[in-house]
């Protein structure tokens, strides 16, 4: 009978193994660091928004956030999004839908949409990039 041997399984097993104890560590550095890259497209979009909003725009950028990483059925999610009221004492949530939808009296200015869609792309490569790089230095 023939004996089959696989030298060096026992270090690759171990790799594997500190691989597996670092995925919830190592998923939520590459989806922040996605999450940074689409957020910092939103606030360039607020950026955009007319000059006479500057309450509003003030509010939206210091609303806009990225909150706590969850676990939704296996799925790690964030959600970016606004909080908080502008200086009128208007929700930002609602300030942002009206600029994104538009109102009978508002023209629609949307710029969520539009930088998400920006950032898509780029966001996903980071993410790639983040896993990989922390993938490596586990499987060293």
């Amino acid at each position: 009978m023939a004996k089959l041997s696989f030298p060096g399984l026992a270090d690759y097993e171990r790799r594997l193994s500190r691989l597996m104890e670092g995925v919830p560590r190592i998923a939520g550095k590459a989806i922040y660091a996605g999450a940074d890259l689409v957020a910092d497209e939103i606030r360039k979009g607020i950026d955009g928004l007319p000059q006479q909003t500057g309450v509003t725009k003030q509010g939206l950028e210091e609303g806009l956030g990225i909150a706590p990483m969850r676990d939704e059925g296996g799925y790690l999610n964030v959600k970016i999004g606004f909080d908080g009221y502008n200086a009128r004492g208007i929700p930002n949530a609602l300030m942002a839908r009206v600029f994104e939808r538009g109102t009978s009296t508002v023209k629609k200015r949307p710029f969520v949409r539009l930088a998400v869609n920006r950032a898509k792309g780029p966001a996903e490569a980071r993410m790639a990039g983040v896993l990989e790089e922390e993938m490596k230095k586990r499987m060293v």
